[in-house]
């Protein structure tokens, strides 16, 4: 979307929108969740993390079968995890 027209809604329901078109994002591409605490968690695959969309929750889970349920309201930022090219 064109930076010059705001997504509508609050801050806590367009990263929520943001996170849900990230897991469906075709290649996927990895990211990353900072929450309101600093605390950051990585999702590598769309098979490691889900959402509860009645109860705003997303769901993030490690390959050492640790999860963790964020509430949309404690998202503060999503970040890609592609690695950026050095310009020459």
């Amino acid at each position: 979307m064109p930076s010059d027209h705001p997504e509508p809604g609050s801050p806590q329901t367009i990263l929520f929108a943001r996170f849900r078109r990230r897991l469906a994002q075709i290649p996927f591409e990895p990211f990353r969740v900072v929450t309101t605490s600093g605390r950051v968690y990585d999702v590598p695959t769309a098979d490691h993390a889900g959402v509860v969309p009645i109860l705003r929750i997303i769901q993030i889970a490690d390959d050492r079968c640790n999860s963790v349920e964020i509430h949309a309201l404690h998202i503060a930022a999503i970040e890609s995890l592609r690695k950026r090219r050095k310009a020459a």
